[in-house]
């Protein structure tokens, strides 16, 4: 029995795509005016369906100067969709918009899994 792919994708579409996301990617380039080396990020895709879910604990961590805290999560997409390691997606969920950074990404017939991780400074009190 040949199992339904393209059916499977379009159910997880309908049931499981509720977020949207923006990727950008790193593009190296040169400055008009100096001629030096700088980068600029290039949006890859926009009002991308996905889902987004959080499936780690939160990771605490200082050295001298700074304490930060990062979130990592799981990004749920089609899989022919290409993101990169160190793309930057936002995410809109639930009306939320979530700054990340694209890490490992798994690839299965019926879809695409991508690590992400959510990092910012702890707020002093």
């Amino acid at each position: 029995m040949r199992i339904p792919v393209n059916r499977l994708r379009r159910h997880l579409h309908e049931i499981m795509y509720k977020d949207t996301a923006k990727v950008s990617r790193a593009v190296k380039g040169r400055n008009a005016t100096t001629g030096a080396a700088e980068l600029s990020y290039q949006t890859i895709y926009e009002e991308l369906p996905c889902k987004l879910s959080q499936y780690k604990d939160i990771n605490a961590y200082e050295d001298d100067r700074v304490q930060s805290i990062s979130l990592d999560f799981r990004l749920t997409c089609d899989p022919e969709i290409i993101i990169k390691e160190d793309d930057v997606v936002d995410v809109v969920h639930e009306g939320e918009t979530f700054k990340l950074v694209a890490g490992t990404s798994f690839n299965y017939v019926t879809h695409k899994e991508i690590s992400m991780r959510r990092r910012k400074e702890a707020k002093q009190r």
